[in-house]
């Protein structure tokens, strides 16, 4: 079989599910801490490090640089997610179809975390964000692609779950690593810290992945037409679009609420930013405490129960609750009290998040490309959170009440958008 990477991009056979073994106990850690870099990096730079780098590097403009930086990166990996994806799905090297694009990943994001660490402009600093952004989908859509390629249906509630909340996970940790064993005040420090964090926990679970290769005979063939055609057909199956668009509105109400907490301890409740990055530190390992209990519980009941849809429903309407929290009463005890209710919101909302992802999409054949697709849904948040945070900052004089407010009606709409998918109850 040749080393090579087929021209067609457009599907790959599937394994045959009947024929897949449980995974032990130490795959579904090691897939999960793979799944936990896009946390360590993504959530830990854009909540903390980043926001302070700007401060640094731009002081007089610091919102806009930090929303350009930011909305850049993003698009860049909404641009990349599908169609590394895509290769993935036709990659026949003898060292598997997902393995490769893992370990590329994670290299390219260590390369751009160390391109942030020491930038001294700010070109230099959304070079090494974009490198890191692309870097860091790759990794993450390519590992959730061996859900439905290895996972047998019964352990994949549990798995779901465990890479739904991982990116959460992942972020709340390396806040706490960075803001307790480095030093705030010298960037560097914290990016360096991610960088071999995040290099440990995919290489550990690329020393365990079994990812038998496929045969290049077994691909369909590829027409360039077809390809382009058909590479965004998902979004017009009415069950994946309305999966879609209910995830793009609840990481908007998350993305919008973690790229401006540290903002509001410092210009809402006037905080020190030392103080400012302690308190993101301890707002989110709160909230996800409690989002890791309700995902774990949200998918062992709806693998009980056979139902997803209530769980999502009701939990985008608690991540709505928890920010109108925070839009009443501006103290530090609302934010905790907010914390947890959205944690609780946020929790039940990804422990079935991923098998409805799962469920709904269109073909097995192409896989990781369609989970790209999916995956875009947290991206393109990650783009218009920073221009919608920017804008309602800049024209309403700092206005967190209005910020917030758009938020949880983000909340609010991701419920709604769940009451027309059919095929899952």
């Amino acid at each position: 079989m040749a080393d090579t990477i087929s021209p067609d991009l457009s599907a790959s056979a599937p394994p045959a599910e009947v024929s897949m073994p449980n995974k032990s106990w130490v795959y579904v850690f090691g897939l999960t801490l793979s799944v936990m870099v896009g946390g360590l990096s993504s959530v830990c730079i854009k909540q903390l490090l980043l926001p302070i780098q700007v401060g640094q590097l731009a002081p007089g403009n610091t919102n806009t640089i930090f929303t350009l930086v930011s909305s850049v990166g993003a698009g860049a990996g909404l641009l990349a997610l599908p169609l590394i994806g895509a290769f993935s799905d036709r990659t026949v090297l003898r060292t598997g179809r997902r393995r490769p694009w893992i370990a590329l990943g994670i290299a390219t994001a260590v390369i751009g975390m160390s391109m942030m660490a020491f930038a001294r402009s700010i070109p230099v600093l959304l070079v090494g964000e974009i490198l890191a952004q692309i870097g860091v989908d790759t990794v993450l859509t390519t590992s959730t692609a061996l859900i439905p390629d290895q996972i047998p249906a019964g352990q994949r509630p549990f798995t779901s779950a465990c890479v739904g909340i991982a990116p959460n996970v992942g972020g709340v940790i390396g806040l706490l690593l960075v803001s307790h064993f480095t030093d705030t005040r010298i960037i560097a420090q914290g990016y360096v810290f991610m960088a071999v964090v995040s290099l440990v926990a995919v290489m550990f679970f690329l020393a365990i992945l079994d990812d038998p290769p496929i045969e290049y005979k077994d691909l369909p063939p590829f027409h360039l037409g077809r390809f382009l055609l058909d590479f965004f057909r998902p979004l017009r199956v009415k069950n994946f679009a309305f999966t879609f668009a209910s995830r793009c509105c609840a990481y908007l109400a998350f993305t919008i609420l973690g790229a401006y907490t540290l903002f509001y301890l410092v210009i809402r409740l006037h905080e020190a930013t030392p103080v400012a990055a302690t308190g993101v530190a301890t707002f989110q390992l709160l909230s996800t405490l409690v989002l890791a209990l309700f995902a774990i519980g949200a998918g062992w009941l709806s693998r009980r129960t056979d139902r997803m849809k209530p769980f999502v429903i009701s939990g985008a309407l608690g991540m709505a609750a928890g920010l109108g929290v925070m839009v009443a009463f501006p103290t530090w005890t609302a934010l905790l009290i907010a914390a947890a209710i959205f944690g609780a919101g946020f929790g039940l909302f990804l422990g079935v998040d991923i098998s409805l992802a799962v469920r709904v999409l269109p073909s097995a054949q192409a896989r990781a490309k369609d989970l790209g697709i999916m995956y875009d849904a947290i991206y393109l948040p990650l783009i218009l959170s920073p221009i919608i945070g920017g804008a309602v900052l800049n024209l309403f004089h700092n206005n967190f009440a209005l910020l917030f407010s758009v938020a949880a009606l983000s909340g609010v709409l991701a419920a709604l958008l769940i009451l027309p998918i059919k095929s899952v109850r």
